[in-house]
């Protein structure tokens, strides 16, 4: 069976936290070439560890903290699943077809941002099933949760598919219409030096447009051409290279090519000098791209190294940002009696 430790009680997930010193129960999920780390603090990916062929040394290109307080202390929801709504919602609230407005808990000044201040990232959520290479997390959000309606229930599972791909499939339900938007915040580092800058990294997104944003990132007027700009990763390019070009930096949604609910290659990461890379599926109709500029040297890794400025990359499938007042972009509608469903792969090299 993969590694986990003892399970606590769930009865109160929605308002538990671990105990000082002591971390949710983790699973490793273990291939020839890959060991995934993966926490029920917030269906968390702690590690995720590419092994050497020839010595079978093992290095770490997910970013994570030392332990769980680590996380809890900080808000950069390092390795989580988001939800029910990642990213950015207008004003923190949004008016439902039938004119209803539903206020949210603000987190971003007025705005509210993945979820809320206690969102599904700093929830415990149950281990409903695992087995040698999968394990599936699962939570219950009560009606009124952050100002959402209704009584949420997800799941977030864990599957190697191959030995060099792991799956991460999402899925929701819930008993009154709902927007959910949820995706997994990993950070990357391919190098596996985390106290050193990710913007060496070559990156490549298939996207002919992107979303302009105002000062409180939220996106302003229809999806633009990346032609000409800093935003243009049609081709595999150093992200420090396009960076001086990036009018507003590095925090945007790029709108993906090909059809929502599609299980497609979406970008791809590399790594010139490890000579490593990911290849990221994604069955959703945007990306958000993150470069960190929020790291600092108080923040430390599992080994004690102090995190760089710009030490991750977050790639973040998912629709739309403030999609629930946008009616003109793709819906992030759920009602009941439907599944909300989000399939995101990595494929290592």
């Amino acid at each position: 069976m993969p590694q986990t430790t003892p399970i606590p009680n769930m009865a109160e997930n929605h308002v538990s936290t671990p105990k000082t010193g002591e971390n949710a129960p983790r699973v490793a999920l273990e291939s020839s070439q890959i060991r995934v780390l993966v926490s029920a603090l917030g269906a968390r990916l702690c590690g995720a560890y590419l092994r050497n062929k020839d010595d079978g040394s093992e290095t770490n290109i997910a970013v994570n903290l030392a332990d769980d307080a680590a996380y809890l202390d900080q808000d950069s929801y390092i390795g989580a699943v988001c939800g029910r709504y990642a990213n950015r919602i207008e004003g923190s609230q949004y008016q439902d077809a039938n004119g209803q407005v539903t206020k949210l808990a603000a987190n971003e000044g007025e705005t509210h941002l993945h979820g809320g201040p206690d969102g599904f990232d700093r929830r415990l959520w149950s281990i409903a099933d695992q087995s040698e290479t999968s394990v599936c997390f699962a939570l219950s959000s009560p009606a009124g949760d952050q100002g959402y309606p209704g009584t949420l229930k997800a799941t977030a599972t864990y599957t190697l598919v191959a030995d060099n791909r792991l799956r991460l499939e999402i899925t929701a339900t819930c008993d009154q219409p709902c927007p959910v938007n949820m995706t997994s915040h990993a950070y990357w580092n391919l190098s596996g030096k985390f106290d050193q800058t990710a913007s060496d990294h070559l990156l490549q997104i298939n996207a002919d447009h992107w979303l302009s944003v105002d000062d409180k990132l939220i996106p302003q007027g229809a999806p633009r051409d990346v032609t000409g700009t800093g935003y243009d990763f049609r081709t595999p390019t150093k992200i420090a290279t396009n960076l001086p070009n990036a009018s507003e930096g590095f925090d945007h949604n790029f709108c993906l090519t090909g059809s929502r609910g599609e299980l497609r290659e979406i970008a791809t990461l590399s790594d010139p000098a490890s000579n490593r890379s990911i290849k990221l599926f994604s069955t959703e109709a945007g990306l958000q791209f993150y470069l960190s500029q929020h790291f600092n040297d108080t923040m430390k890794t599992e080994n004690e190294v102090p995190l760089h400025k710009s030490g991750g990359i977050a790639l973040e499938p998912q629709t739309f940002p403030n999609s629930p007042n946008r009616p003109d972009f793709p819906s992030p509608w759920l009602k009941p009696g439907e599944t909300y469903r989000h399939i995101i792969e990595w494929e290592f090299s």
